[in-house]
């Protein structure tokens, strides 16, 4: 290794007394006017001069090494490298720029010092003299390689350049030229206004519903592209067009990395796909049910509708009496729930993004089915604080024994709604029925109840046309029918999410693996019955 150093010095010496001798034999080219002593004049340094110009040629040297290690460090970052190490290798550039810097600004210094021995030594040079010492530097430099122009060359002779200074000037070009430059990186910025736009395109092509406007000016270039598209584009794929399953899987390992924005944009994608889906169902329980959303996952009590303590007369003394509030027993907490599903590496291969989004289309609403059978299971006629269900005859709202849907038997539903009470034995404002809950079997004869007719005789006149309205679910079975406030005014329910997560969300779990990748559809939902004044039931018969 000394070895090698050595000989790159000794190297370097002699070329850089190449370099005198060029740019003497240059000089004598470009003013062969000048007598022999004026020669020996410009080349007869002093002792210290020499030593100077064998500690710049070395400084050169080291400079030249330096840029080479700078650019054999700056060839470790491929493609494929790993972020972590990408990183570790830009500092280790740096730290070379760094000793870069330092040895030009020896060079400089040296220089200087030289610039100032030769002053000592040598009568200043007139303008001959001078103009023909920049003729044979910018002679010599571009022999280096150095790109300078005629005009560059006249501008230093007219304006009287330091011969020295203008000789920096070269080296410093020299070196520029091959020193090494960290490739540039999109903008923040830039990336994350791509990073939306194929997500947004993504989604489109996965479901999500299009808006009539259609897809922002962004989002329009990646319309209609292909998973496979996306992933290249995402990781800046310059391998040329794909043409086979190699690359393709190649695309997708490079896509799953954490530096890439695919697993992001894919996930995002999804996610917005399932949100719009999902957006669409209407489980008939927020119908009848209060939202109120949870801070956290522990039971949260409510507060019954109506118990605010009734207003007293102020006594003639000013006393004002208190009230009492009566707080509800009744708690409902949020629980999290999720499945896991697979997208095949055929799926992914195959480009096949119709089968992905004919998976995902049923997503939506099948958790808003899953949250209506966790109502109509957990919440619809559970148990109260006093250990009694939400419908019983205790409560007031429960007919027995059951009977048809007619005018007759809803009027009573309604007159027992009404009559319902607060805590403090005091009778509601309002407590309408509004809705008229059934199940399939008896969906056609409450439609036949409520809809609008004109009516043959005063004794069918249809009392309850456009006061009440219909609703059916699947989850109600056989003849019972119920009869329910709006939700608005008071409900015998609470239902809602964990707050901040207003819909259901997927999470990658094993992104663009060699077989495919996971993830799971996850919800963090709560249902609960929470009093018992704002329905009744009638069984049916």
């Amino acid at each position: 290794m000394m070895k090698k150093a050595f000989f790159s010095a000794a190297v370097a010496m002699i070329l850089c007394a190449g370099l005198i001798v060029g740019l003497g034999a240059d000089l004598a080219y470009a003013a062969p006017h000048l007598s022999a002593l004026d020669l020996h004049q410009h080349f007869n340094l002093s002792d210290h001069a020499m030593h100077a110009a064998i500690g710049l040629a070395a400084l050169r040297v080291r400079l030249t090494e330096l840029t080479t290690k700078a650019e054999q460090k700056k060839a470790e970052i491929k493609d494929d490298t790993a972020a972590d190490a990408a990183r570790a290798i830009e500092a280790d550039h740096a730290k070379i720029m760094t000793e870069i810097e330092q040895v030009k600004a020896d060079i400089r210094t040296a220089e200087a010092e030289e610039t100032r021995s030769q002053q000592q030594l040598t009568p200043p040079a007139d303008a001959a003299t001078r103009a023909a010492d920049i003729v044979g530097i910018a002679a010599t430099a571009r022999a280096q390689g150095v790109d300078l122009s005629t005009e560059d060359e006249q501008a230093a002779i007219r304006s009287n350049v330091d011969p020295s200074a203008f000789r920096a000037q070269m080296f410093d070009r020299l070196a520029a030229r091959q020193t090494p430059t960290i490739p540039a990186r999109i903008g923040q910025d830039d990336r994350d206004v791509r990073r939306t736009a194929m997500t947004e395109a993504l989604a489109y092509s996965l479901g999500a519903p299009l808006p009539a406007a259609g897809p922002s000016a962004a989002a329009r270039p990646f319309m209609g592209r292909s998973i496979i598209d996306i992933a290249a584009q995402s990781v800046d794929w310059r391998g040329g067009m794909v043409v086979n399953a190699r690359q393709k899987d190649e695309i997708l390992t490079r896509a799953g990395m954490s530096t890439s924005d695919f697993p992001i944009i894919f996930e995002n994608a999804i996610n917005r796909t399932l949100e719009g889906r999902y957006a669409l169902a209407q489980p008939t329980y927020r119908s009848i049910a209060r939202k109120q959303n949870f801070n956290d996952f522990r039971p949260h009590t409510t507060v019954k509708t109506g118990d605010f303590p009734m207003l007293q007369k102020v006594l003639e003394s000013g006393e004002i009496k208190y009230g009492t509030f009566n707080e509800g027993k009744e708690t409902v907490s949020a629980f999290s729930y999720a499945i896991a599903l697979s997208i095949t590496r055929q799926m992914l291969i195959n480009d096949n993004i119709g089968a992905i989004a004919d998976l995902l289309s049923s997503y939506g609403p099948t958790v808003a089915l899953f949250e209506e059978i966790t109502f109509y299971s957990l919440a619809f006629n559970a148990a109260l604080a006093d250990g009694k269900t939400v419908f019983h005859a205790d409560h007031g709202n429960l007919a027995s024994p059951g009977t048809a849907i007619d005018v007759t038997n809803v009027g009573k539903a309604r007159a027992a709604m009404s009559k319902q009470k607060s805590t403090g034995g005091n009778q509601l404002l309002s407590n309408a029925a509004k809705l008229l809950l059934v199940g399939p079997d008896k969906l056609t004869e409450a439609e036949m109840l409520i809809a609008s007719i004109t009516p043959a005789t005063v004794a069918t006149v249809n009392i309850f046309s456009g006061k009440l309205g219909v609703l059916d679910t699947a989850q109600i079975t056989g003849n019972a029918w119920y009869a329910f406030a709006d939700p608005a005014l008071g409900s015998n329910y609470r239902w809602g999410y964990l707050e901040g997560y207003e819909a259901p969300r997927v999470r990658t779990d094993e992104p663009f693996g060699t077989q495919g990748f996971k993830m799971s559809v996850e919800i963090d939902f709560g249902v609960g019955a929470t009093d018992y004044r704002f329905g009744y039931k009638n069984p049916g018969n």
